[in-house]
Order: C-alpha cells, then sequence, then structure tokens
C-alpha cells in the first residue's frame, strides 16, 4: 500500500462518508417535511369539512330558531297584553302593569343567570384532538433526539 492510498483512507474517505450522511440527512429532512406538509394538508381537509358540517347544521337551527322567535314574539305580546288587561280589570291599572314589569324583570334575571352558565362546545373537535396527538408525538420526538 502507498503513501497515497494511506492519504486517501485518512483524509479523503472520512470527507467523502461526511458529504454521503449529510445527502442522507438532507434526503431524510425534506421526506420528513413532505409528510408534514401531507399532514398539515389533511388536517386542512378535515378542518373544512368539519366547519362545512358544523355551518350546514347550525344553518338549519338559525333558521328554525328565528322563526320560533317570530312567532313566540307575537304570542308572548298577545298573552301578556291579556293578562295586564284581566289583572287591571281586578286590581287597576298601575297594579297590573306593576306586577307585569316584575315578572318580567325577574324572568330577564333569570335569563342572565342561565346564560353566564352555558359552556359552548368547540366547533372542530376531531381536528383538535389530532393537533393535540401531533403536538405530543412532537414532543416526545424532540425529547428523544434530545437525548441522544
Amino acid at each position: 500500500m502507498g503513501l497515497i492510498d494511506k492519504l486517501k483512507r485518512t483524509f479523503v474517505a472520512p470527507i467523502v462518508e461526511e458529504k454521503e450522511e449529510g445527502a442522507a440527512m438532507v434526503r431524510s429532512l425534506r421526506e420528513t417535511g413532505a409528510a408534514a406538509l401531507d399532514h398539515v394538508e389533511a388536517l386542512a381537509a378535515l378542518l373544512k369539512l368539519e366547519l362545512e358540517e358544523a355551518s350546514k347544521r347550525l344553518g338549519r337551527k338559525m333558521a328554525l330558531l328565528l322563526l320560533a322567535a317570530f312567532m313566540a314574539i307575537f304570542g308572548y305580546l298577545f298573552l301578556w297584553c291579556f293578562l295586564t288587561m284581566v289583572m287591571a280589570h281586578f286590581w287597576g291599572i298601575i297594579a297590573g302593569l306593576a306586577v307585569t314589569t316584575g315578572i318580567h324583570l325577574v324572568a330577564a334575571a333569570v335569563a342572565l343567570i342561565l346564560f353566564s352558565r352555558t359552556h359552548v362546545t368547540p366547533i372542530a373537535p376531531a381536528t383538535a384532538e389530532e393537533l393535540k396527538t401531533d403536538l405530543s408525538c412532537l414532543q416526545m420526538a424532540l425529547k428523544k433526539s434530545s437525548h441522544s
């Protein structure tokens, strides 16, 4: 074995191996990046689908709610006009109006208390769960790579 062969093995071979390892790492990073983009696209598609379903569901519910509210307002108005007239006939107009106003103020207070206690559910629970899973996997991978 000549001096040139020994120099090649000593100095040139490690540089070539480092270049090959670097190229493999770059290739691995590209594949990981492509897989991450594919995963983000899948999550975006899932979110879009869930938002479309939620909007359809909420749209129908909103239309029915508006119709019910419109009809209920007039029924409520006529009912309380009748009850106020009945109370005015027996107790006088001031007392009838005072009872009607008092009942409405108490009902409004109860409604506000109940409204403040309602819990809103998330719109896209499956997407949120997927993101939590992805985050935990990413954290585990980062911990694993930092320990090695």
